[in-house]
This record gives structure tokens, sequence and C-alpha cells, in this order.
């Protein structure tokens, strides 16, 4: 757009033109017109996905089983679907030190060759995983992109059903509350999604959370800036902004009191 600006601009300027047509064009500012706000799957919401995507059926070519694991590989290692789409089982590295899933320069963004480190946790689950698993065949069976955010969606209404469900004979009044509230939502009241890249939000905003240094989270994102790391992922919860307030001094405090 700068570019065509100038050429425009140039063109007025020098009467090859009329006048400018996009004098009145203005940069988009990329904070207030993203077409698509995410938001975090907060950590008591994932324990409800995990544990009823992981009792339900088979959905999309994907047992619970394995729509939960997908799930839980994306939270810690923010991989993006089409990665996660391209594994193989040899590219997973359980018996390195630490744990690692190596992630091929063909499928990645910048093009070069990764390795997300795991957690010993979930490298248990996929080694319990793998043993169904032939060499080539593709670690996840992912359907379809167009259909990957059904999929999630589905999941998330399940969970959210289940979640519900808990309170309706014990608290009526939480029951009622738990209708109304956003847990578990794949678009909140304020519009923000759940969507599957969702999960890599929540990866980063988990980092962040934990108190990891901007400059690593910035590397395990495999981000070109530190901006997209802290201005465009990181989200910060109502509880953390709860915290840092109330660090901050008592301006009604009495002197000598």
């Amino acid at each position: 757009l700068t570019a065509i600006k100038g050429l425009t601009k140039w063109l007025a300027e020098n009467q090859k033109l009329p006048r400018d047509p996009l004098a009145s064009v203005r940069k988009p500012n990329p904070k207030a017109d993203r077409r698509r706000e995410r938001r975090m799957i907060l950590p008591d919401e994932w324990q409800w996905l995990r544990l009823t995507t992981t009792q339900s059926p088979n959905r999309y070519g994907m047992t619970g089983t394995a729509r939960a694991l997908l799930y839980e590989t994306a939270i810690q290692t923010g991989m993006r679907s089409s990665e996660l789409r391209s594994l193989r089982p040899g590219h997973i590295h359980l018996d390195r030190k630490p744990p690692a899933i190596r992630v091929c320069a063909g499928t990645t963004k910048d093009g070069k060759t990764a390795y997300q480190i795991i957690k010993p946790e979930t490298a248990q689950e996929l080694r319990d995983y793998l043993r169904l698993k032939a060499p080539t065949t593709p670690l996840f069976p992912m359907p379809p992109a167009s259909d990957v955010v059904d999929m999630v969606r589905f999941d998330l209404k399940a969970a959210r059903a289940a979640w519900i469900a808990e309170a309706k004979h014990d608290d009526p009044d939480e029951y009622e509350r738990r209708q109304k509230g956003d847990y578990l939502l794949y678009e909140n009241h304020e519009g923000h999604k759940v969507d599957f890249h969702a999960l890599r939000h929540t990866f980063i905003t988990n980092l962040a959370r934990s108190g990891v240094h901007p400059k690593t989270a910035q590397t395990l994102a495999r981000h070109s800036t530190i901006t997209l790391t802290m201005d465009r992922y990181t989200h910060t919860v109502l509880e953390d902004q709860a915290d840092a307030i109330s660090g901050l001094p008592d301006l009604t405090a009495t002197p000598g009191v």
C-alpha cells in the first residue's frame, strides 16, 4: 500500500493524474482491523476439554484420544495446524533429553527445521499412542483444513455441555450462572474465538503467565520479531491484571497509621 500511494502521489504531483486517488486512504491499524480475535483456553477449560474429548466417539476421522492428544500437543508446542498435519512417528524424538518433536523445514513458516521440546508427561502419552502407529502414517490423521475448525467447535460444545450438566442437580443458581457464562464457548460475548490457531495463542500466553523471558518466548514461538510474540499473541487474563494492581501502593492510607 505504501509503494502504491507513493506512485499515485508522484503521478499527481507531476500532472500525470488530475488528482491523487489514494490521498484519503489511511494505513490500516492491525490491532483495530483484525478479522478474527482469538482468546486462550484457560487451564480449567483445558481439563474439561481434554476429559470429554478423550471419552467421546470418533469425529472427523479421529478418535477421541487422538483429538485430545492433538490439542494437547498444539497447546504445549505452539505448532501450527499445517506443521502438526505433516508429522510422522519418526518426527517424535522421545529418547532425547529433553524429549522433542522435529518440525521439518518444508512445513515451517520460516523454512527452518525446528525441535519443539515437550514435557515428560506428554512424551509418555505420545509413546503409548505411537505403539499403534506405522512409521510412515500421519501422526494425527487430521481432517481437511476446512473441517478442523468445526472439529474444535464440536469438542468445545461437548465439554461445555458436560460442565453445565455437572451443576444441574446440585446447585440451581450455579447451573443458571454457567448457562449464561463464556466458559468453553467457541465465541465469547466479546467476539473472541477459540479456533484451532487459538491453541497456539494459548501456548504463547501460558509462557508469558509462567514468567518466561520474552526473548525465550519468541524463540519457542519461532516468531521473526518480538512484537509478534508480545503484541499479537499474548493475552493477559483479568486475574493477572488484578494481581499486578494489588502490588501498587495504597493511596488511601493515612500517614503514620
